[in-house]
């Protein structure tokens, strides 16, 4: 537990930096972009690849100014392309992302497979399997369980193709970390 605090407060110092606050705007801003790209099953299931981003900037900045940089994309996004009333429990989900990514990736040497797929799975399994039919069951009065029902068959399939996408990215970022010095 002492390893995680003394990185957010690392990540919570780095606030301070505008280069930071820059390089989290611009993945903020890439996460926006590649969420506009998204695959469309029903009206409430999607394959979208913004968490791509995500995890990058993650991975650069930690866990203070994506938590920050979370809520201002899920806002954002909503701005830009409106579906229904702005709902405050995506936002939670955008930050939970960021928070389970950060804990995994943020100040990682080399790129541990073990550790994307962790993260992946608790991502799909507390947000996509419970959050977000709870939020759409709150939001439309649909059931919850003909929700989850739904996403448990797309994230079957897109678990492992999430978790390939994942570190090709992570492998780039550590590549580039380690030419940066």
């Amino acid at each position: 537990m002492s390893a995680f605090m003394t990185s957010f407060r690392t990540s919570a110092r780095s606030l301070k930096d505008i280069r930071v606050l820059t390089g989290t705007a611009l993945f903020c801003a890439l996460y926006m972009i590649l969420s506009m790209f998204n695959i469309y099953f029903t009206p409430t299931l999607r394959i979208t690849f913004g968490f791509l981003a995500m995890a990058a900037s993650c991975y650069f900045y930690g866990m203070a100014p994506n938590l920050i940089g979370a809520f201002v994309c899920d806002f954002l996004g909503w701005a830009l392309h409106p579906d229904g009333a702005w709902f405050p429990g995506y936002a939670l989900n955008a930050m939970f992302q960021a928070a389970v990514y950060s804990a995994f990736f943020y100040q990682m040497k080399e790129l541990k497979l073990w550790k994307v797929l962790a993260a992946r799975l608790l991502v799909v399994l507390v947000v996509n399997l419970v959050l977000n039919p709870l939020w759409l069951s709150l939001m439309y009065g649909d059931s919850f369980w003909v929700l989850m029902t739904a996403r448990i068959v797309k994230n079957i399939i897109m678990y492992p193709i999430d978790c390939f996408m994942l570190v090709m990215v992570l492998r780039l970022c550590v590549r580039l970390k380690q030419q940066r010095g």
